[in-house]
């Protein structure tokens, strides 16, 4: 793993100063990859993500339960989005160079981008490899890519989303849950918030959390938090359980009511939390996965073991490995 002690000494001071906030997302890449949460938050060397399922869940999101904030976050290509890959590939060279026509790059250049991603190397052919990339879909893509801060979609990835937001919207269990009016201040007694961006300290440490929540509300009359996690899958829901526990999406859940919790104050500490996950399969299936008190409480206690974890990688400043690799008894098979 390359290291870098300048930087090192830069987040390091970041923390101390009380300047960096883990999120659901830096705190799962950590647990699991000490060493590609360096590359990501000390090297600064992040990967930019162009998998299609991300875009889509996010779109999902969006378009429920924000629709008005389409143009601020996506741009529609006319043409059909190319693969995972290319997209990786397109993304590699509009990092080195500001030309924003992909027929002004010359060989070389995409050349060295496949060779970094990996695409097309089996193929001996230079010309081959170029002409994989020099398409009306790569040229459009890398056009629109250019656009900082939005995400590029086509037609079918709309049509696809919007039809699942549609029956998301025809589903009453579900809509029971979202059928309060989102007006993002206090009325009644009921506060309710959309895609709500949240931050706080936490006591027992020198970093903080941060994430955005897809929805939540708060009833201070019934002194009761409703939290929504809208998710997309591409398996089916009845794998959903297991889904939880394989992308630790529980952690999310522990994340979001601890910045909730925090950022309503000390008094609604004892607001009873009802967490619930809408969850949209490949087959657009849509069932609400209501999470018991009991189970939350459990979902905290690993966050802040989770926490403990993130500590001690930052006291002994150690990347190399995960924590239970770390600790003075051997992992035995």
């Amino acid at each position: 793993m390359r290291k870098d002690k300048k930087k090192e000494q830069e987040f390091n001071r970041g923390i101390h100063k009380g300047e960096f906030n883990f999120s659901y997302s830096s705190l799962n890449k950590l647990m699991f990859s000490p060493s590609l949460f360096y590359k990501d938050y000390i090297l600064k060397d992040r990967e930019i993500r162009t998998d299609k399922h991300l875009v889509q869940g996010k779109l999902v999101h969006l378009l429920l339960l924000q629709p008005e904030e389409f143009d601020k976050n996506f741009i529609l290509m006319p043409s059909k989005l190319p693969s995972d890959s290319l997209r990786k590939v397109l993304n590699q060279i509009s990092l080195n160079s500001k030309v924003t026509e992909l027929s002004l790059i010359d060989d070389a250049a995409i050349l060295k981008a496949l060779k970094e991603i990996g695409l097309y190397q089996s193929l001996k052919d230079e010309a081959k490899r170029v002409a994989k990339v020099r398409t009306t879909e790569c040229e459009d893509y890398y056009a629109f890519s250019h656009h900082k801060g939005v995400d590029v979609i086509d037609q079918d990835t709309l049509t696809k989303c919007t039809e699942s937001v549609e029956l998301i919207k025809e589903n009453k269990s579900v809509m029971s849950l979202l059928s309060d009016e989102p007006t993002d201040f206090e009325m009644d007694g009921l506060e309710v918030h959309n895609e709500a961006f949240l931050s706080c300290e936490l006591d027992k440490y020198k970093f903080g959390l941060h994430g955005y929540i897809d929805r939540y509300v708060i009833d201070h009359e019934k002194k009761e938090v409703k939290v929504i996690d809208v998710k997309t899958t591409g398996k089916t829901i009845a794998d959903f359980p297991e889904t939880v526990e394989f992308y630790n999406y529980w952690l999310q859940a522990a994340v979001y009511v601890t910045l909730i919790l925090k950022n309503i104050g000390k008094k609604e500490v004892n607001y009873k939390i009802n967490f619930t996950f809408i969850v949209i399969d490949k087959y657009n299936q849509i069932y609400d996965f209501p999470v018991s008190t009991k189970t939350m409480n459990t979902w905290g206690d690993g966050l802040r073991n989770i926490l403990d974890m993130a500590e001690f990688h930052i006291n002994e400043n150690s990347y190399d490995l995960p924590y239970q690799f770390l600790q003075e008894k051997k992992v035995i098979l």
